[in-house]
């Protein structure tokens, strides 16, 4: 019996909640739906779309989480709801690498997830289509926009972008370390071993495995993830938001990115100060950043 009471309090707590938050009089109220999404390839991928009611949104943001994430945790447990409260239909969706664990899958098989969120959202009547990519999820739609020149895309927002991800590593390790591990990939990829396991160790994420392909996928000198390669071939504007705390990512990504952007592209680079990778306690101050930029492409 008790175990019962205590379940029906914290029922009753959770709906509480979600009703609290929505009853602002200065924000949207928010309808939320749970959908599985199909790739072409048939993967099927967890998502949930966040649209203001009872106001139609003018524009919508699909919303790509970066390694090792998800579509409902760290940062994307706070900023889909948040632009949707602000009047912007959101759609966050699982990449089908997503969560931490075994990496097999190649850096550019993520662009079929991208184009099914894009779909998704064009289903949904929604003209104007924003792109959001936070840490390695800022690669992830750098490639897909270069590589697919999506006229349906209105433009792209990044927080905290790695930059090359070799580079990275060679920042956290240093470069004979991560020279040898991309060597060694290299080598059972060339002997037809490309799907063997490999123990990576990725500094403050942790060790995972990585089958070789993967890893060559990610830092070889051909990768495609590459986004100083990819935000030169965009013609879109972007906006790019780098926590000056971010121990992760270096903020100086940010200014290296506008540098490398193509001539057709206008690229607004926005850094604030004392903001880890997460924007833990900068939360409200993203919002308003991302938000104000949105408004400002949308009356353009």
């Amino acid at each position: 019996m008790m175990r019962i009471d205590k379940l029906l309090i914290f029922c009753t707590a959770v709906v509480a909640i979600l009703f609290c938050s929505s009853c602002s009089k200065t924000e949207q109220e928010v309808r939320t739906e749970l959908i599985e999404l199909q790739t072409t390839d048939g993967v099927r991928l967890d998502s949930v779309l966040r649209q203001p009611y009872p106001d139609r949104a003018k524009a919508g943001v699909v919303m790509v989480h970066g390694y090792g994430g998800n579509f409902y945790s760290g940062i994307m447990a706070f900023l889909p709801e948040a632009l949707s409260r602000r009047g912007l239909a959101t759609l966050a969706l699982n990449m089908r690498d997503h969560d931490l664990g075994p990496k097999k899958n190649l850096f550019e098989d993520n662009l079929p997830d991208i184009v099914s969120g894009v779909d998704e959202m064009a289903r949904h009547g929604y003209e104007a289509i924003f792109l959001y990519g936070h840490s390695m999820g800022s690669n992830r739609v750098l490639f897909y926009l270069a590589e697919t020149q999506d006229p349906r895309i209105a433009g792209v927002i990044l927080t905290g972008p790695p930059g090359n991800l070799f580079q990275w590593n060679v920042r956290t390790f240093g470069l004979e370390a991560a020279t040898q591990i991309l060597h060694r990939a290299q080598e059972l990829k060339t002997e037809g071993k490309g799907d063997t396991w490999m123990l990576i160790d990725l500094g403050p994420l942790g060790k995972t495995l990585y089958t070789a392909n993967h890893v060559v996928s990610l830092r070889g000198p051909q990768t495609l993830s590459d986004p100083f390669m990819n935000i030169a071939r965009l013609s879109k504007p972007v906006l790019i938001v780098h926590g000056l705390a971010d121990r992760l990512a270096d903020p100086q990504v940010a200014d290296q990115l506008k540098n490398n952007a193509g001539s057709g592209s206008s690229v607004t680079v926005r850094k604030v100060e004392g903001a880890d990778h997460r924007f833990r306690q900068h939360e409200k101050e993203l919002e308003e950043i991302i938000t104000q930029w949105l408004v400002q492409q949308m009356s353009n």
